[in-house]
């Protein structure tokens, strides 16, 4: 395998979309990044516009080979990582009909409650080895898009996540890919059937039926490493790219940092942060749990039992935006060394936009509890990160105590991983050793990894980690006396929330919030 090829990897996030350059090795040549805004038009909303990834990465193509010191005709490969879900309703031209629905949203809460009338919910996980949850599976945005939008519904001629509309754009093709398919509620994640376009599974009829979703709007589920089509004559003209260089469809953004940081063994597991917050343990079979999100790997004949904390990381985001405006990281971070660890001031439960894994309520807030006349930002951004290791406790701890993963150690990947405080926080708190690794943005590497794969760079996902998956440069260790010192704090984040359910329930009955951009 060629170091001197030049592949480029996309992730497409819900505050940002980085694109880099790197060579066969892995190492980065060039960057780009732009922040993106989520539009909440509605109280549980949040979209975006799809042409405004497609416009940032013809942005982006120019200014990461320029930074690479080539020209765009050098890319070989490209691969694209993703958000997910991200649904998106495109025409026969690969258009978007009307914004991307995301993850966060809630909009399609009445469309999971009718199902349930006629579905039983063991029946899903059976089939997706996942449960029912609005936005979290594109499957109720799609029923919310038939009820509320049916003519719009009508001219769909197929739903997508982000990294489909890029596809199309950069090819004129389509497709899912076994991990983005995953999160539908539409598709048989544990099957693994005869034909090696479908190997990690195939869209479910039957769930398709019961969401009276017409099948035909799902457009075919290829590998992720697999090409979905090359770079067409307008995408090059528009980008300055050679015509029929490989796509890969690419994979989901924790799919793309776990081949990345390689973890593609049985066991391994590895943490990502950002707007979002996820566990992800490599499994060699689909004996899932509906506790957590269950998905297939990026890389063949692996699966990825993840717990997936909502908006951990944007409730930090939120926390320095709005409230602490005049503030940076930076100076978050140096509050929160301020305050001794494990004093239990105050703690914080990071539902912010409900929450996934593992209590799975639409209808959790964020809290702080403790609160006192003597509470300091520094008290208010260490619960924060407090809480959210608190919830990812909660989820390893069903890994290995019922699921019995062995997970020793956990790599470190995504933005929340430059502060050295909040990575320590976790390691005290998990009882784990964490290792940071020596790239940060593990998606968007994951993706050009995957168009290496697709343009034959790499034999196959082993040699593509043994050639350029992110390596080691910090442990974490676990400090013993601070350990002990976090266990009154985490059976007080424990206790909190079934003390609060009922009174988050009344709350949201009567709840119509504002309509906000974040």
């Amino acid at each position: 395998m060629p170091i001197d090829c030049r592949l480029m990897g996309v992730d497409i996030g819900a505050q940002s979309i980085r694109i880099c350059v790197f060579d066969g090795s892995g190492c980065v040549l060039g960057s780009f990044q732009r922040s993106l805004d989520i539009d909440r038009p509605h109280h549980g909303w949040a979209e975006a516009d799809p042409e405004t990834w497609w416009h940032a990465f013809i942005e982006g193509v120019g200014h990461a080979v320029e930074q690479a010191r080539i020209s765009p005709q050098d890319i070989s490969a490209i691969g694209i990582s993703n958000m997910c879900p991200s649904l998106i309703a495109m025409d026969d031209q690969g258009r978007a009909l009307r914004p991307a629905i995301l993850y966060q949203d809630k909009r399609s809460l009445d469309q999971v409650a009718h199902i349930k009338k006629t579905l039983s919910p063991q029946r899903t996980f059976e089939i997706t080895g996942n449960r029912l949850a609005a936005g979290t599976y594109s499957a109720s945005s799609m029923r919310w898009i038939k009820d509320q939008e049916p003519e719009l519904y009508s001219r769909t001629n197929y739903f997508g996540h982000a990294n489909s509309f890029l596809a199309v754009k950069l090819t004129g093709n389509t497709s899912f890919d076994p991990t983005n398919a995953s999160f539908t509620g539409i598709f048989e994640t544990g099957a693994l059937v005869s034909n090696p376009m479908d190997a990690h599974g195939r869209w479910s009829s039957e769930l398709a039926d019961a969401w009276e979703i017409d099948i035909a709007k799902l457009s075919p589920v290829i590998d992720s490493g697999s090409p979905i089509g090359g770079i067409s004559k307008q995408a090059a003209q528009i980008t300055g790219l050679k015509q029929k260089v490989p796509v890969a469809i690419g994979a989901a953004d924790t799919a793309c940092s776990a081949l990345a940081a390689g973890v593609i063994t049985p066991g391994q597991g590895f943490n990502t942060s950002g707007s979002s917050d996820v566990l992800a343990v490599c499994i060699e079979n689909p004996n899932f749990d509906n506790r957590f999100m269950n998905r297939c790997h990026a890389a063949p004949n692996r699966w990825l039992a993840m717990g997936a904390l909502l908006s951990a990381g944007a409730a930090m985001g939120w926390l320095q935006k709005k409230i602490l405006v005049t503030e940076n990281y930076d100076a978050l971070n140096q509050a929160a060394q301020q305050v001794d660890p494990g004093t239990n001031h105050v703690i914080f439960l990071p539902y912010m936009q409900g929450e996934r894994s593992p209590i799975w309520d639409p209808n959790a807030r964020g809290v702080f509890f403790g609160l006192s006349l003597e509470s300091t930002k520094g008290h208010l951004v260490r619960a924060m990160m407090e809480g959210t290791a608190y919830a990812l406790r909660q989820n390893l701890e069903i890994a290995t105590q019922h699921l019995g993963f062995p997970v020793n150690e956990i790599y470190l990947g995504g933005g929340g991983a430059r502060s050295d405080l909040w990575c320590q926080i976790k390691a005290d708190i998990l009882n784990r050793p964490l290792i940071r690794l020596d790239k940060e943005e593990t998606a968007v590497l994951g993706a050009a990894m995957l168009g290496g794969i697709a343009a034959g760079f790499y034999r196959d996902h082993d040699e593509a980690v043994k050639a350029a998956a992110a390596s080691p440069t910090h442990t974490f260790t676990p400090q013993p006396e601070i350990h002990r010192k976090y266990e009154k704090g985490y059976e007080i984040f424990c206790n909190l929330y079934p003390q609060l359910k009922i009174s988050f329930d009344a709350l949201a009955a009567g709840d119509q919030g504002p309509s906000l951009k974040s």
